[in-house]
């Protein structure tokens, strides 16, 4: 399981800053894809961590 969340600001220079401008919604609407696209894989979940940012978690 991931220790760390990853902070929202971090994921969206790592994910945005070569595009230029980091609509507002854009990081939320990627995790939503995601989460979507990892349902069929019940061992992972993206998690919010409130007032931190997100953390991956796995069972190994």
């Amino acid at each position: 399981m991931s220790e760390w969340p990853i902070t929202r600001s971090r994921l969206q220079k790592e994910i945005w800053e070569d595009e230029g401008v980091i609509v507002g919604r854009s990081l939320d609407m990627f995790i939503s894809k995601l989460r979507k696209k990892l349902e069929t894989v019940p061992d992972i979940n993206i998690v919010v961590v409130r007032g931190k940012g997100y953390k991956l978690e796995y069972k190994v």
